[in-house]
């Protein structure tokens, strides 16, 4: 790809990310998909995240965690709409260059009494030549820790590849032994 097409590509990744959520598919299994309905992501073998908030100080390759990206974003989404059922976000903002793009989301939800909450995001994306994910990085504002005390019971900042997965697992399993 060159300069032009790799932007166009990212510009790409930023408005499926946004409107997979913005529909609220994602809880359900909607992936990240472009025009034509392909996938839009696509990660390197070698792909790592990262996020001081989900994994701590540690950097880890995508295939180190339990789940692939697609699942483990259904899991989180689908969670979240237990206690908050319009979440999704508020504004999405992004910037796109020859080497990645960079992400600010507001996600914001109402539980079903009608109390508001919500949080930053912010994700910075590189990829490779063929365009394909080498490195996720995302960071949220502070407000995101009381909004996962309301929507799972517990908040980070999380350690390791498991740790966020397994809190979103037990919420999960909580509402089924309840409903």
């Amino acid at each position: 790809m060159n300069l032009e097409e790799r932007i166009a590509h990212h510009r790409q990744m930023a408005e499926s990310y946004r409107n997979a959520y913005l529909r609220q598919g994602v809880k359900d299994g909607e992936q990240y998909t472009d025009d034509e309905g392909h996938e839009a992501w696509k990660f390197a073998a070698d792909a790592v995240y990262m996020s001081p908030y989900f994994t701590g100080d540690q950097e880890f390759l995508m295939s180190d965690f339990p789940t692939d990206t697609a699942n483990s974003a259904t899991l989180e989404a689908k969670v979240y709409s237990l206690t908050f059922p319009d979440w999704k976000p508020e504004s999405f903002k992004y910037w796109s260059a020859g080497d990645g793009f960079v992400m600010m989301t507001r996600w914001q939800g109402h539980t079903v009494d009608g109390t508001g909450m919500g949080f930053y995001s912010y994700s910075f994306v590189n990829t490779n030549e063929d365009g394909d994910v080498t490195r996720w990085e995302t960071h949220c504002n502070d407000e995101y820790s009381r909004f996962l005390e309301v929507a799972i019971g517990v908040s980070g900042p999380f350690q390791g590849t498991t740790e966020y997965l397994d809190a979103l697992h037990r919420r999960l399993d909580k509402a089924s032994v309840t409903a």
